[in-house]
């Protein structure tokens, strides 16, 4: 769901106390160091707190909200830490996101940089151990840090998980085959999200229509399924009109880029306001294996009076992606 600034939970400007000095203190392990008083969330702890979640792509507020929270105790990882295993709940953290990095860049598949060592992180470990001449234990220690530190540096290699990613669609495309959407409903916009799901199933589009309280369920659905491309559409009763992709610290989902360009330029000609993009590291978007993006049309009323269009932008926009899946729109 949207950001909760609101929240009583929230550590807001003016705060005091044991709590304040744990978020001082993470944000100087994190790079963001706050240079007064430990103890009173000052205005250069919100500017602190701006600068952190700008670098991590969480909407920008200048509160630490749960979000920023989480975000701060995984950004105090540092690959070698700790042991870096499959498990249940599954490990997360700034650790995990160097490593998937690493092993993406040496051409074994973690899957998208979303700091979740999931099973295709796994995966990755086993057959760099292989390749290695290591134990094959799926646990990343010492040895492999050590293994991993031999190799050098090659980061600015692009990951062979978008390459993969890239094949698969077009491999699709090529054998006649079609995409497979899934549609989530995070605000009560069942009748528009049935219709337009009814539409693309008459353009042949498989479309799955997921109605679930928890975002948590809506990617493993997909995740489950093996769907292509995943839109959720969120309740907003500011005025606003956006999409988001994923997006988090040096690394952005192409096939969310080049669908967010081509949505865009779907919905824009039904709005006189300009539709923002934003890279985000939003929940549905990081646990979503497939490219995703959210679409946020608020107020609600604009979105029931452009509801029959949205229907028809959305199948445009998805058979032209599917086309061309990583391609970005020249300007």
């Amino acid at each position: 769901m949207e950001q909760d600034t609101n929240n009583s939970n929230n550590l807001i400007s003016g705060e005091e106390g044991p709590l304040i000095e744990e978020l001082h203190r993470m944000l100087m392990n994190a790079g963001f160091p706050v240079n007064n008083s430990a103890s009173v969330f000052s205005s250069e702890t919100e500017i602190s707190i701006r600068l952190f979640q700008e670098s991590r792509r969480i909407e920008t507020s200048g509160i630490c909200d749960q979000r920023t929270w989480d975000a701060l105790l995984e950004a105090g990882y540092r690959l070698g830490d700790r042991l870096l295993y499959f498990g249940h709940p599954m490990l997360r953290g700034e650790d995990v996101s160097e490593l998937q990095g690493a092993m993406g860049s040496l051409g074994f598949n973690p899957g998208k940089v979303d700091g979740i060592f999931g099973p295709d992180t796994q995966n990755a470990v086993e057959l760099f151990q292989r390749n290695s001449g290591l134990i094959v234990d799926s646990i990343f220690g010492p040895n492999c840090l050590m293994a991993l530190k031999k190799l050098g540096n090659r980061n600015e290699q692009q990951s062979v998980a978008i390459l993969q990613e890239r094949e698969r669609i077009i491999s699709k495309t090529q054998n006649g085959g079609m995409p497979h959407i899934a549609l989530g409903d995070l605000g009560g916009f069942s009748a528009v999200l049935s219709e337009s799901a009814k539409i693309l199933r008459e353009a042949h589009i498989n479309a799955d229509l997921i109605q679930h309280y928890d975002i948590s369920e809506h990617a493993k659905y997909c995740n489950k399924r093996g769907v292509d491309l995943y839109i959720g559409l969120y309740p907003v009763q500011k005025q606003e009109k956006s999409i988001s992709y994923y997006a988090a610290k040096g690394f952005e989902s192409p096939g969310g880029v080049s669908f967010t360009q081509f949505l865009s330029k779907e919905l824009s000609p039904l709005f006189s306001e300009k539709i923002d993009i934003h890279g985000r590291s939003e929940q549905v978007l990081r646990e979503t294996r497939m490219p995703a993006v959210i679409l946020r049309i608020g107020p609600t009323k604009d979105l029931v009076e452009v509801a029959p269009q949205l229907s028809q932008a959305l199948k445009e926009a998805i058979f032209a992606w599917f086309l061309k899946p990583f391609e970005e729109l020249s300007h």
